[in-house]
C-alpha cells in the first residue's frame, strides 16, 4: 500500500510537468491544418493542398505562382500577415515562459521540502528538457522568424503525456526502493497537490487564449482561401 501511494504521487508530480504545456481543459474544437512561417517580410502558410506566401504588403503567391487580386483581398492578406506577425512570436514566448515557471515552482518546492540533492528534482529537470524539445518542435522563434507546425501542435498534449509516462516507468524500473522520496511520500504528495493546484489555474487561462488565437487564425485563413478560389 505504501509503495502504491508513492507511485501515485510521483505520477502526479511528473504528469504535472507535462500538463504544463497543455492544461487540462475542454479540447479546443479547432485543429489547425497548415504550417506557418512568419517574419517581418512574409507569412508562409503551407499544407498538402495549398502553398501560400503573403508579403508585408498583401501580395500573394499561391502554389508557386503570383496572384493578381483585388484591393479587398490584398488588404485581407495584409491583415493576416500582420496578425500572424504580432501573435505567433508571443505565443512561442509565452508557451516557453509558462513551462519555465512551472519548472521553477516545482523545483523551489522540492528544494525547500526535500533539499538540494533530491533525485526527484533531477528527474523533473530531465522531464523539463524533453518537454521543452517537444514544445520547440511545435513552435519556436529563431533569428526573428517564428515557425509553427500544426501536426505536433495537434498531438502536443498526447505526446507530452507519453513523455511523462515513459520517464515515470523508467524511474520505477530503476527501482523505486532506491528513490530518495520513498521515505518522504507525504511530502511528495503535498508538493504535487499544492503546486499543481496553483499552476493549473494560470495554465487553463493560457490554454483558452491559445484556442482563441488558433480559432482566429483558422477563420482568417479559410476566409482568404475562399476569396482566392475566385481567381
Amino acid at each position: 500500500m505504501l509503495k502504491q501511494l508513492l507511485l501515485l504521487n510521483l505520477s502526479i508530480l511528473l504528469m504535472s510537468m507535462t500538463n504544463s504545456i497543455h492544461a487540462k481543459t475542454k479540447e479546443c474544437p479547432i485543429k489547425p491544418a497548415f504550417d506557418i512561417v512568419v517574419s517581418d517580410n512574409s507569412a508562409h502558410l503551407v499544407n498538402d493542398m495549398q502553398n501560400i506566401i503573403i508579403d508585408a504588403n498583401g501580395m500573394i503567391n499561391m502554389n508557386g505562382s503570383p496572384l493578381k487580386v483585388g484591393n479587398n483581398v490584398q488588404q485581407q492578406a495584409k491583415n493576416l500577415h500582420a496578425f500572424l506577425r504580432q501573435q505567433l512570436p508571443d505565443f512561442a514566448y509565452q508557451s516557453q515562459q509558462n513551462l519555465d515557471n512551472v519548472r521553477s515552482a516545482f523545483k523551489t518546492a522540492i528544494r525547500e521540502q526535500l533539499g538540494n540533492k533530491s533525485e526527484l528534482a533531477e528527474n523533473l529537470d530531465g522531464l523539463y528538457f524533453e518537454v521543452k524539445q517537444l514544445l520547440q518542435n511545435t513552435i519556436i522563434t529563431r533569428d526573428g522568424v517564428t515557425y509553427f507546425y500544426y501536426q505536433p501542435f495537434n498531438t502536443l498534449k498526447k505526446d507530452g503525456e507519453a513523455i511523462g509516462k515513459k520517464r515515470f516507468y523508467k524511474i520505477v524500473g530503476n527501482s523505486v526502493l532506491h528513490f530518495d522520496v520513498f521515505k518522504n511520500f507525504s511530502t511528495v504528495k503535498t508538493i504535487a497537490k499544492n503546486e499543481w493546484k496553483e499552476q493549473k489555474v494560470k495554465l487553463k487561462q493560457f490554454d483558452a487564449q491559445i484556442c482563441e488565437l488558433i480559432t482566429q487564425i483558422d477563420h482568417q485563413y479559410n476566409q482568404l482561401i475562399l476569396q482566392l478560389g475566385q481567381y
